[in-house]
């Protein structure tokens, strides 16, 4: 079959009238995939938290949510009670608004199905065409009088069944088509107003005022003699309140290549290190097992029985998990922690909160009754279940002589260390400048001319304190003139120099901190190759001057490395099992291309990661103290003292020449910035987009021949008349039967395999494309993706040509569009229906299960993570959902619902089904499982709405085409009318569409003024009862004021300089006077709740099921507490929210999030087990011999009786920063 034959008929074409039976046979399949996986996930869902329930412990304690109730009818109760406020403050406005989405398309088709569906059936039905919805062999039982198609099965309910003499029932089709979009229109209209509303409530709440993200706006396109922080304090001063901090931007790009190949030599070596530990473990078991057996051999004795040997297997796994005591543990290279750092208060006892005996956590006072092999035959249960369901994860017992006492070499009181300023990466002293600069803004030191290298990357307000802000003017300022002439352009332009404005104009602006006589600057002198490599994508920017680096390792350590002997490690391991691997000779060889002997040396894994990593973690520390060397990119991230100055800044025109200083960016995470592509120039970027916009394009043709392809496969009698071998799957009556119900639901799964691959495509042409930030990549694919989707999913299955006939059909006469489409659309309905109703089923059931994630756990993590932070990644690591690819696949449901609710109403009955089993399974998704760790602010959603009208379109297009083709008993057009009727519509439609989004267009993203005071009043009403909650009084405290005077900088800022603290502590380290954190236990709300709902939901049916009850109960409680242990061992304590911290430490964390993601890098902990045998430590006691440049260590990680690695806290490198959204 040639491709040109594949795209000839849309499987939407084989499906026109669709049998009853066929139908059905679809409907149960999705029936049954529906109930197994509903089923599988009730059964499942209350024993495996870990997969269905982990936002209720293994997140930070802003983002819990309490446990469901177990019975599937409480469970329900639940999703639908959950207040909304409290999805949008845990799972973010973007899950929100996705789920209102899907509540917003049930308000549409809900009322079109229960008014268009009793009214259009039965006109379409009653005296047509055909009234036997069971015939489908394509003949009237009388001949067809008009020689046109016969309607057969479902087509009988729809548009093509009303006969010619009743023409006048299709006024009934228009009026309600009209019903249809004035409904649409107003509901769109109405979540506009919901969608400003909210999101106008949520960036003017006090918390968010707080974060860094509400008031800095992102720069682009920055032109050089601006580029520069004195330049750009002159130019935005003009906005109330003034600036607080400017990040000028620099590309470390090259520095960012060596952190990422710093991570995967970082992870080599954890690797090497742990399978060298477990080999050496394996091998003692083994050596135990044989000397064992001699011995008995020699005593005659008896072998130990299954009972004694699971007792001393239990045995040694406490020793295992003792072993893995922070305070026992080995620790070499770690940075010193600086004391400009400070430790937020209540968190010093974050792993000392979890179980406090091994018997307790474990259970065993639960089965001291049963004898020893009773208790340990259940601790053994414990045991294995715990590290089945934890992924290695175990309680660690924290020792009673050091719970209370000072930490020991590596303490487990865990603290959030903050860099003081001179822990910043720095630059060296600038000097000063010869050009006289007038007075300086908060403290901005005068900068050079055209911002030399060396100029500094951090704002120097980061070295003001509160009253110099207090005490300077805010307002605007403007550099000084000696002479007035400087003002004008006196240049005499020439005769021919038409391009220039008259002599005397005013002189082009002049950025404070230089002169007139400055301007125009230097030339750029690079050679025209280096000018076109920092131009094209992926050639590379500007060339770094080579540095020569400082040693990490001296040649005698490394030889030493090499002719190491007596290492613990040889006592149980041969030198020729040691992890090896090949490197290869040339620099540019990938790291992915595996090692081909011959070509690539073999070289010792430990000794050569050791070396390397090493050297870069020097080499980067030095890189990130001296980032001078790195050119400054064309952007800036600006920090205003007022939420409302920043909104200002971006809705301004802010630079006299177009494009310049453009586009401003407010409302950006720190952790969503793209740094690569912050040097892309205006013209660059119109480049980029043009290129990505033909490359989809092109997609969106290319990819219609393997849809095809799967579209073809439904047409098993032409496959088999063109590949006579396949002739075998008709000569069995059974097989033939099979087969074609097979072929039913086949063309549908095929698609969706297809656009898996899509969605990953497209994310990475929005990278080219010049997105700056996350967001902006989920916006651009959403775009993208839905046009996409709507073509292949929509035009490729309903055309019974190819896309490109059509397009030829349309560009030799654009007058038959309407007739193309009224003709072929109306074909696929029935194709729809099975579509619709598969989606439904088996992706709302799906999301329930997580069969990925259910695979992920318990197949593929036993295969592939076998060191300790594999394992604690994979348990930490919460399912995302990438918000540009999954919204438009609910967006073309609904406008394939719109198109087809008139034509064919069934559709709409279909679209309710959907969008209701969908907003089910979606909100437990989101309550109970998901974790965003990026929030676009609920952007995408006006987007969805907009693109919701596109059904609309298609509806009112079809409709023309229909009506048109409408003939009575003489063959005249009977529906003349109603096509004018509609092409009115068409016109009003988009035209207040176009107004719709006039209006409402700038409110999407920025706030209005209005909105100012009233956000201050509730920052003043959230201060009083947040130092309330922290149980500070003023009155008591009269000498320290929380808060600022009216009408002062900190008083308006939110962001960083507001009032607010967390608790004080003594000297000895304890907290004191902070009863609220002394008695704040979530974690026990959360037990004593599910318990309580367990409890409701329990059978009371007969004393026998008492003791199975208590049973039950018992496993639950362990379950509990061990999902509490996780969840305190990581995020016990901490406090993960910004409004708990003082204005100064928000300040220093504030100037830490906006720098480059390279400078903010941190030297990794290689983390390896520790065991009984000492080969760990002397491998750390090695690593520290050969450089003191590596930070390896073996805290609160440990090996069990079985070689298995398991582990109790965090990496040591883990930062409580990663944890607190600023």
């Amino acid at each position: 079959m040639s491709s040109t034959d594949l795209g000839q008929e849309g499987v939407g074409q084989t499906r026109e009238g669709i049998s009853i039976q066929a139908f059905l046979t679809a409907l149960s399949t999705s029936l049954v995939i529906f109930g197994v996986q509903s089923g599988l996930f009730l059964v499942l869902r209350n024993k495996l938290a870990r997969i269905f329930k982990p936002k209720t412990y293994l997140v930070p304690e802003r983002e819990r949510t309490d446990p469901p109730p177990r019975s599937p009818w409480g469970l329900m109760l639940a999703l639908l009670r959950f207040p909304d406020r409290e999805i949008i403050k845990k799972c973010g406005l973007d899950s929100y608004f996705f789920l209102r989405y899907l509540q917003t398309l049930l308000i549409i088709f809900i009322p079109i199905a229960c008014i268009v569906i009793p009214i259009l059936i039965p006109l379409n039905y009653v005296g047509g065409r055909n009234q036997d919805i069971g015939n489908s062999t394509g003949t009237a039982p009388d001949g067809s009088p008009d020689g046109e198609d016969f309607p057969t099965g479902l087509d009988t309910l729809a548009w093509s069944n009303i006969q010619r003499r009743n023409a006048d029932r299709y006024w009934a089709h228009l009026i309600l088509a009209l019903m249809v979009i004035l409904w649409v229109c107003g509901v769109v209209f109405a979540e506009m107003r919901v969608y400003i509303k909210i999101r106008q409530d949520w960036l003017t709440t006090a918390e968010h005022r707080l974060r860094a993200s509400a008031t800095t706006v992102l720069v682009s396109s920055i032109p050089d003699k601006w580029l520069n922080e004195t330049a750009l304090r002159g130019l935005f001063d003009v906005f109330p309140g003034g600036i607080r901090n400017i990040w000028l931007t620099r590309d470390l790009t090259h520095l960012l290549e060596k952190i990422n190949k710093r991570d995967l030599i970082h992870k080599q070596l954890e690797a090497a290190e742990t399978q060298l530990i477990r080999e050496a473990k394996r091998q003692q078991l083994r050596n135990r097992e044989l000397e064992e057996k001699e011995a008995r051999k020699f005593s005659k004795s008896r072998r130990p029985t299954k009972e004694e040997r699971l007792q001393r297997r239990i045995s040694e796994d406490v020793k295992a998990r003792m072993q893995a005591q922070g305070g026992q543990g080995l620790s070499s290279g770690d940075r010193p922690v600086t004391s400009g750092g400070f430790r937020i208060p209540g968190i010093s006892n974050g792993i000392s909160k979890l179980t406090s005996g091994i018997g307790k956590g474990l259970g065993v006072g639960e089965n001291t009754g049963h004898g020893i092999v009773g208790g340990a035959r259940d601790i053994s249960r414990g045991l294995e279940a715990q590290l089945e369901t934890t992924n290695g994860f175990v309680p660690i017992v924290q020792p009673q002589a050091q719970s209370s006492g000072a930490g020991t070499q590596a303490s487990e009181h865990r603290h959030l260390e903050i860099p003081d300023e001179r822990d910043l990466p720095q630059t060296q002293p600038q000097q000063e400048s010869p050009i006289p600069t007038n007075e300086t803004v908060m403290g901005a030191s005068a900068a050079r001319p055209r911002h030399a290298p060396n100029s500094s990357i951090v704002s120097q307000d980061a070295m003001l304190n509160k009253e110099s802000i207090e005490l300077r003017h805010l307002g605007n300022t403007t550099r000084k003139i000696d002479n007035i002439d400087e003002m004008y352009d006196n240049e005499r332009a020439r005769w021919y120099e038409f391009w220039k404005p008259p002599t005397g104009a005013f002189a082009s602006p002049v950025p404070q901190g230089y002169e007139r006589s400055e301007f125009p600057s230097k030339r750029d002198e690079r050679p025209f190759w280096a000018k076109v490599k920092s131009a094209i994508p992926f050639l590379g920017g500007d060339e770094l001057e080579p540095i020569e680096y400082p040693k990490a390792y001296s040649d005698e350590q490394k030889k030493a490395q090499a002719q190491e002997s007596g290492a613990e490690w040889e006592k149980w391991v041969k030198r020729s099992k040691r992890p090896t691997h090949r490197v290869a000779i040339f620099e540019w060889t990938p790291a992915w291309l595996p090692g081909i002997p011959g070509l690539n040396k073999k070289v010792d894994t430990i000794y050569w990661c050791r070396e390397e990593l090493a050297r870069l973690n020097l080499e980067i520390e030095i890189d990130q103290n001296n980032p001078e060397r790195y050119p400054l990119m064309k952007s800036a991230f600006i920090q205003f003292n007022h939420q409302v100055a920043a909104h200002m800044a971006c809705q301004s025109v802010v630079h006299h020449i177009p494009k310049h200083m453009a586009p401003r960016i407010v409302e950006i995470s720190p952790n969503d910035v793209l740094w690569d592509n912050m040097a892309i120039p205006w013209w660059s970027g119109w480049l980029r987009t043009a290129g990505v916009f033909a490359i989809i394009v092109g997609m969106i043709l290319l990819w219609t021949f393997p849809v095809a392809f799967s579209s073809s496969l439904s047409k098993i009698d032409v496959l088999i008349e063109q590949f006579p071998w396949l002739g075998f799957l008709e000569s069995n009556v059974v097989v033939s039967e099979a087969v074609q119900s097979f072929a039913g639901v086949l063309p549908a799964l095929l698609l969706v395999l297809l656009l898996w691959l899509v969605p990953i495509i497209m994310n990475f042409l929005a990278g080219v494309k010049g997105a700056k930030t996350g967001a902006q990549k989920t916006e651009t694919v959403q775009q993208f993706y839905f046009a996409f989707l709507f073509v292949q999913v929509f035009f490729v299955v309903s055309f019974s040509s190819g896309l490109i006939d059509i397009a030829q059909q349309v560009l030799q006469n654009p007058a038959s569009v309407t007739d193309t489409v009224a003709k072929q659309i109306p074909k696929a309905a029935n194709y729809f229906f099975s579509y619709m109703i598969l989606q439904a089923l088996s992706v709302s059931s799906g999301t329930l299960l997580q069969i990925g994630a259910l695979i992920s756990w318990y197949i593929l993590a036993k295969i592939m993570n076998n060191t300790t932070r594999e394992k604690w990644t994979a348990n930490t690591t919460l399912p995302d959902v990438k918000w540009g690819s999954y919204f438009p696949v609910y967006t073309n449901f609904a406008c394939i619902g719109l198109i087809y609710c008139i034509v064919a109403p069934l559709i709409s009955l279909f679209a309710m089904i959907t969008f209701s089993l969908l907003w089910v399974a979606n909100r437990y998704s989101m309550i109970y499982v998901n974790r965003l760790n990026i929030d676009t602010g609920g952007v995408l959603y006006p987007r969805a709405l907009n693109q919701t009208f596109t059904g609309l379109y298609f509806m009112e297009v079809l409709l023309i085409g229909l009506f048109f083709l409408v003939r009575d008993d003489q063959g005249r057009v009977a529906g003349g009318p109603q096509a004018i009727i509609m092409i009115v519509a068409t016109i009003l439609t988009a035209t207040y569409q176009i107004l719709l989004n006039k209006s409402f267009g700038p409110l999407f993203r920025y706030l209005p003024i209005t909105f100012e005071d009233e956000a201050v009043l509730r920052d003043e009403a959230f201060q009083r009862a947040q130092d309330s909650r922290l149980g500070y009084n003023q009155d008591e405290k009269g000498e320290e004021t929380f808060g600022a005077e009216e009408g002062s900088p900190s008083h308006h800022h939110r962001g960083a300089s507001e009032s607010g603290s967390v608790e004080r502590r003594s000297d000895d380290g304890a907290p004191s006077g902070n009863k609220f954190l002394a008695t704040f236990r979530p974690m026990k709300d959360i037990v004593d709740k599910s318990v309580e709902a367990t409890n409701r939901t329990v059978s009371r049916a007969g004393e026998q099921w008492k003791n199975a009850h208590k049973g039950r109960n018992h496993r639950r409680r362990e379950d509990l507490e061990a999902q509490r242990a996780i969840g305190e061992a990581l995020y016990g304590g901490f406090h993960d929210e910004i409004e708990d911290l003082t204005p100064e430490e928000r300040d220093k964390l504030v100037r830490r999030a906006f720098m480059h993601s390279a400078l903010r890098a941190r030297r990794p902990t290689v983390w390896i087990p520790r065991d009984d045998m000492g080969v760990s430590d002397d491998e750390i006691r090695r690593t520290k011999q050969f450089s003191g440049h590596i930070w390896i260590s073996n805290e609160g990680t440990a090996l069990d009786s079985k070689a298995r690695v398991v582990y109790g806290r965090a990496p040591p490198d883990f930062s409580e920063m990663d944890i607190i959204t600023v």
